[in-house]
């Protein structure tokens, strides 16, 4: 029995080799100017975060660094504020988000009215400034559809006490409790 010559398969679109094509026309589409400045600056801000936070504490001390640190962010979060003020990517990830677990939390913060959507959005302020940086800041924000003084005045003011969070007490704690002993002991 002679088998019968089959014509070549074309790849489908959700196979690995036409993923990076796609996913390069997608960001070429939706990819403003001042969309790729702030993802540009947010990952300088993510390289160069940790080593300079820690530049600042060994050579200011714990709290100065983290209030030298924490002025830096400042200046940080207000750029990714401006930056990423009005992008139509947000409309689009709302509507990604719609309908899935991830829109309903989205949805139940931003968009709720009345006491019980006031009192999701004043739990959810501390737990965005003290755990999430600059950029995340900026991006969360925006999804919840922030009036913009509030936005700067949370995001900016908030990088204070970020700061004196990770950069004095956690950042500054390993660095006179762990690390600047083991190097006098073993290396100065």
């Amino acid at each position: 029995m002679a088998r019968e010559a089959r014509p070549a398969r074309q790849p489908a679109d959700n196979e690995v080799g036409s993923i990076p094509k796609r996913l390069f026309a997608l960001v070429r589409q939706n990819v403003t100017p001042r969309l790729g400045a702030a993802l540009v600056l947010w990952r300088i801000e993510a390289y160069t975060a940790t080593p300079l936070a820690l530049l600042l504490v060994a050579t200011l001390g714990r709290w100065s660094g983290a209030l030298a640190m924490g002025a830096l962010m400042a200046l940080y979060a207000a750029a990714f504020l401006f930056l990423l003020k009005g992008d139509p990517l947000f409309r689009d990830v709302r509507a990604w988000a719609d309908g899935r677990p991830l829109g309903r939390l989205l949805e139940g913060v931003a968009e709720q009215r009345g006491w019980r959507g006031a009192a999701r959005r004043v739990l959810a302020v501390p737990l965005v400034i003290m755990f999430l940086g600059p950029f995340w800041r900026a991006v969360t924000f925006h999804l919840f559809r922030a009036r913009p003084l509030p936005a700067y005045v949370f995001s900016v003011g908030g990088s204070i006490p970020h700061s004196l969070l990770w950069t004095g007490l956690v950042l500054g704690g390993i660095w006179e409790g762990l690390v600047w002993p083991f190097l006098k002991a073993h290396v100065l």
